[in-house]
C-alpha cells in the first residue's frame, strides 16, 4: 500500500514539473526546407513572418523553441539549425518585448 502512495506522489510531481515547463515555453517552430511545417504557442503575426523569412533565406530544417528564462526570451535551435541562422532568429526575437510575446495570440499551424 505504501508503494502505491509513493507512486501517486511521484506521478503528481512529474505532472507539476511538466506543466511548469510547458508554461515557460512560448513558441515551438518546426521548419522543413526553409518553410514553417508546424507552429504552436504564442506569437505575434509579425514575428512568425520574420521567422519564416529567416528560415526561407537559409533553407533551414529543424526545430526552434522560444522559452521564458530569467525574465527573458531564450531562443534554442535544435535538430539542424546552424549557428548563423540561430543568431538571426535571436536578433528577430529580440525586437519584441517579453510582455508582447507573453500576451500574443495562440497560433497553431501544420500537422499535430
Amino acid at each position: 500500500m505504501a508503494w502505491l502512495v509513493a507512486l501517486g506522489l511521484v506521478a503528481f510531481v512529474v505532472v507539476v514539473i511538466v506543466s511548469v515547463e510547458r508554461t515557460r515555453r512560448l513558441l515551438v517552430v518546426e521548419a522543413a526546407g526553409g518553410r514553417i511545417a508546424r507552429l504552436s504557442g504564442r506569437a505575434p503575426a509579425e514575428l512568425t513572418a520574420d521567422i519564416e523569412d529567416v528560415l526561407g533565406r537559409s533553407r533551414a530544417t529543424g526545430t526552434i523553441v522560444l522559452r521564458l528564462q530569467g525574465g527573458r526570451v531564450v531562443v534554442r535551435a535544435e535538430k539542424g539549425i546552424d549557428e548563423t541562422t540561430a543568431q538571426r532568429l535571436r536578433n528577430v526575437v529580440g525586437r519584441f518585448p517579453v510582455a508582447r510575446l507573453r500576451t500574443a495570440r495562440r497560433v497553431r499551424r501544420g500537422a499535430r
